[in-house]
């Protein structure tokens, strides 16, 4: 299925619908189906039948099956509605196929469709002699040939079903459309065929169009549980092996040398206290990331996204200071209106700390006390100067670092299941388990450098300050 551009989606509220979720369109009927969670196990003894008897005598015996099972009236090919029959009738379908197939080729399915599932079909099929793992195996490669919807085999069994449904009369085709010959011609062509390119999505869809009412997702979850009891996980670690260098980190590291022993005119301002202390702080950040070596880690990322909140501030602030003589006072004030907040409850006994908590009482007391008593610090609980972050990198041109940037590390930062995925989780390569994710609990997953990410703020960082203090002849803006 193409992609679907961002414009082509519906916004309500806070959410973006696509065009087939609407809640006002499609979406309000849509419901939506996995083939291979929900369908693949309706029809894996079709699977067996094709992949043991090969593809043509496969399609040739089954049309004869689909034929008596229409004949005695019992022509349904998910397994669920096969169990929900009458006994005898259940005995009677299974006796049907085994005149056209060898038991043996329908053995394997006894692993999973033990007798506590449906004891006629275990009785029928299960061989005492059979090889379990050999079985095990076979099934294995069965669900890993037909795990997506637009495999060859899949569709070979779309096909099947689309005929249980033409000789059972449910399906009726125009002869105005190109489907009969898709029906009539599919089973002698090869997928090599050019033909089939045509063929394969008219097999498909004719599919979609008939069973979207007719799959048992507690028989299909049924399946699934049995499938990944006898199979063992098989966690697949992504290693990004990335080369370090450390040239800029020295060069940064120079700069701030030469600021801490230059700019002597401006110490005393607020305005620098501010800018500068904005810049250590990123700078902080920038080293704990490179000497911690943390740059493939989930707290790179978290650190990242706080050099970028900072970077925000810090030029946002410049960028007021024409509008507000008083913005890096006002700056100041309000972050220790959020510090006498949380110290201020602490105080007066709402909450107490253990003694080996971070927090500090009297080292808090002294910075919300610094520039004046506390008794004219104001609190805030909303942002700073009343603008919320996206507005500030807005107002600072720096969209991309907000959509881009900052969304991905916000997953981060908040655990978010994209971000959780990607770093705590590993794909299970077994298709047995329908590829589903497995906690990384032995932390083998690590991520993608943010040093490249985190120098393009540190260098941002110095072109902003560069209007306001003297760089280093030696670092080109």
């Amino acid at each position: 299925m193409d992609k679907i551009e961002l414009s082509k989606h519906i916004k309500q509220g806070d959410t973006f619908y696509t065009p087939f979720t609407d809640p006002n369109g499609m979406g309000a009927t849509l419901s939506l189906s996995s083939w291979a969670k929900c369908w693949l196990p309706e029809f894996l003894w079709i699977a067996l039948i094709i992949h043991g008897q090969g593809r043509k005598r496969g399609f040739e015996n089954l049309y004869h099956i689909i034929e008596e099972l229409q004949n005695s009236e019992i022509a349904v090919p998910q397994l669920s509605k096969v169990f929900n029959l009458s006994e005898d009738k259940q005995k009677m379908f299974w006796r049907i196929v085994t005149k056209y197939v060898k038991k043996d080729i329908l053995a394997p399915l006894t692993v999973v469709v033990t007798p506590d599932i449906n004891t006629v079909y275990y009785n029928h099929f299960f061989d005492f002699s059979m090889n379990i793992d050999d079985s095990i195996s076979m099934l294995l490669e069965i669900v890993k040939e037909c795990n997506r919807f637009h495999d060859e085999l899949t569709t070979d069994i779309c096909f099947i079903v689309d005929w249980f449904y033409v000789l059972n009369g449910r399906l009726h085709i125009s002869a105005d459309l190109d489907l009969p010959k898709a029906l009539t011609e599919y089973y002698q062509h090869s997928h090599e065929d050019e033909v089939m390119k045509m063929f394969r999505p008219m097999i498909r869809s004719t599919f979609q169009g008939l069973c979207n009412l007719d799959c048992s997702k507690d028989f299909a979850r049924c399946i699934w549980k049995v499938m990944g009891e006898i199979s063992e996980c098989n966690p697949l670690v992504i290693v990004w092996e990335e080369e370090i260098t450390m040239d800029f980190y020295k060069i940064a590291t120079d700069v701030m040398e030469y600021l801490a022993a230059t700019n002597e005119d401006k110490k005393m301002e607020t305005k620098y206290a501010v800018i500068m202390g904005l810049t250590c702080y990123i700078y902080r950040i920038y080293q704990e990331i490179v000497v911690k070596q943390l740059q493939n880690d989930i707290s790179g990322r978290i650190l990242f996204r706080t050099m970028l909140e900072t970077y925000i501030n810090l030029k946002y602030l410049m960028k007021q200071e024409s509008e507000v003589s008083d913005i890096y006072e006002r700056f100041k004030a309000y972050g220790s209106g959020k510090y006498k907040l949380v110290m201020a409850k602490i105080r007066e006994g709402k909450y107490s700390l253990s003694e080996d908590s971070q927090i500090d009482k009297k080292i808090m007391e002294l910075i919300v006390n610094e520039d004046m008593d506390e008794a004219f610090v104001n609190m805030s609980v909303g942002y700073f100067d009343k603008t919320g972050f996206r507005t500030k990198f807005q107002k600072c041109g720096e969209d991309e670092l907000y959509e881009i940037y900052y969304e991905y590390a916000t997953n981060f930062a908040h655990g978010i299941w994209g971000a959780i995925r990607e770093s705590s989780m590993l794909i299970c390569d077994n298709p047995a388990h329908a590829y589903h994710s497995v906690p990384d609990y032995h932390n083998e997953q690590n991520l993608r450098n943010v040093l490249g990410d985190s120098e393009m703020v540190m260098k941002k960082t110095f072109a902003t300050i560069a209007t306001y203090v003297e760089l280093p002849d030696f670092y080109a803006v």
